[in-house]
């Protein structure tokens, strides 16, 4: 809801092998190969710093769309700075599914939830490096009644149960979804695959860590090639995920 605490931007999580994530204004750290740019707002951007090409993009829609959308562009541009990307040059405009489109050598995804906005950016490929992102923040609740049962396998309800007899503050039922919109985020550019609910497992850890495997038919058989790992950190009302394809990338078979 407007108005609410949301998690900080310090509490966006880091993908493995990853020292940190930074936030708004911080430099990235670690290895080189996966060096992650991030930034993350409560505070909504002013529309009219939409590169106009961007601002296309949301011709017609409602105000708050449009101030949610160039939010997520001001996140992005931040991210796209710490990489020492001349952002003017590139908008972050979409592709026809509305997946943003990065400049090249980038990999990104940005994500909004009432009252926070986040962007993370890296530079692709490298042996050991990245090859596509998928950030994702939901609520820090309870799913809505009839959701779990859509979106989750048997296997992983099942899993959702054993991890609230560890720990029953922490909202599973949101971090699961949040987790797989993460991996689907991070598969879509690679593939131009959306995939469905069923389509990804996600292995949960009370650590913060996840792992989500693609197992669709017609994806291809790689195991490595069909895993996304990622991170989950809860913020006061909001779930955070970000998950990561490895490189090199030579496609999901």
């Amino acid at each position: 809801m407007p108005g609410r605490d949301v998690a900080p931007a310090r509490s966006l999580p880091d993908p493995e092998r990853v020292d940190a994530v930074a936030g708004p204004g911080a430099r990235p750290r670690g290895p080189a190969s996966w060096r992650l740019a991030s930034c993350a707002t409560s505070d909504p951007a002013d529309p009219s710093s939409l590169h106009p090409e961007e601002a296309l993009l949301v011709a017609g829609a409602r105000p708050d769309r449009v101030v949610e959308f160039a939010t997520g562009r001001h996140c992005a541009r931040t991210a796209l700075r710490q990489l020492g990307v001349d952002d003017a040059a590139h908008p972050v405009l979409a592709d026809p599914r509305g997946a943003p489109s990065w400049p090249p050598g980038v990999v990104g995804s940005i994500t909004h939830t009432s009252g926070w906005t986040g962007a993370v950016a890296a530079r692709r490929g490298g042996r050991g490096g990245i090859a596509s992102l998928g950030l994702d923040a939901e609520p820090a609740a309870a799913l809505p009644p009839g959701v779990l049962e859509v979106v989750a396998t048997d296997r992983e309800r099942a899993a959702l149960d054993r991890l609230g007899g560890v720990d029953g503050s922490v909202p599973w039922g949101a971090v699961l979804f949040a987790a797989k919109e993460a991996a689907y985020k991070a598969w879509y550019p690679l593939t131009g695959v959306v995939l469905h609910h069923g389509q990804v497992e996600v292995e949960l850890s009370t650590g913060g860590r996840f792992r989500a495997q693609v197992s669709s038919t017609g994806v291809g058989s790689g195991a490595a090639r069909r895993l996304v790992r990622g991170r989950w950190r809860l913020g006061p009302t909001a779930v955070v995920t970000l998950g990561v394809v490895s490189a090199p990338w030579s496609g999901p078979g």
